[in-house]
């Protein structure tokens, strides 16, 4: 009968050091954002010499990685499709309010397949700063400040499905410096 507690005990456990990626997704694979704009902080420049000014683009490192590499992972079920994407701003000192304090999330639609491999990982292009959240609070107030910079994180998500149907997913932060940097001044 005092085998029944340890048992029970040792069991909890067990349940409570289970990796996070083995429970967040069913998938056999794990999707993972390696390396997003070269590990660079990306300088998004607010002024245009033309009436709408330009998005900005960032290149990720995106791999497929075999949760257990002690099975044979490279099976066409388990290469990941990947279908959309989400950027969310915030900053470090708590203010978040969309359109106020940090642009507008934006989600964006994919159409990339990403092979199982053991190594490497396949260059995915995203666009993480729209023209039009250029045009609009807060960035467009940097505008007028020229010498401001707004500091944010990107955090950016993708979201896919193995071909055998199940869901994935992977998150990755950048950091991104709003600014007028083309300002002409003293």
């Amino acid at each position: 009968m005092k085998a029944f507690p340890v048992l029970a005990l040792t069991a909890l456990v067990l349940v409570g050091c289970t990796v996070d990626y083995v429970t967040d997704s069913t998938a056999p694979v794990e999707l993972i954002i390696a390396q997003i704009n070269d590990g660079e902080v990306l300088r998004s420049n607010l002024s245009s010499a033309t009436l709408l000014p330009s998005p900005d683009f960032v290149t990720l490192a995106v791999a497929n990685r075999a949760k257990n590499p002690n099975v044979a992972g490279t099976a066409v079920n388990n290469h990941v499709l990947l279908e959309q994407y989400e950027v969310r701003y915030f900053r470090t000192d708590g203010r978040g309010s969309e359109g106020v304090d940090v642009p507008f999330r934006i989600t964006g639609a994919l159409r990339i397949n990403v092979d199982v491999a053991e190594s490497g990982a396949q260059d995915v292009i995203i666009e993480v700063v729209r023209s039009q959240a250029k045009m609009e609070p807060p960035l467009r107030n940097l505008l007028v400040e020229s010498s401001t910079v707004l500091t944010v994180i990107a955090e950016i998500t993708l979201r896919g499905r193995t071909i055998g149907g199940q869901g994935v997913s992977a998150r990755g932060n950048m950091q991104i410096d709003f600014g007028n940097f083309s300002a002409v001044g003293p």
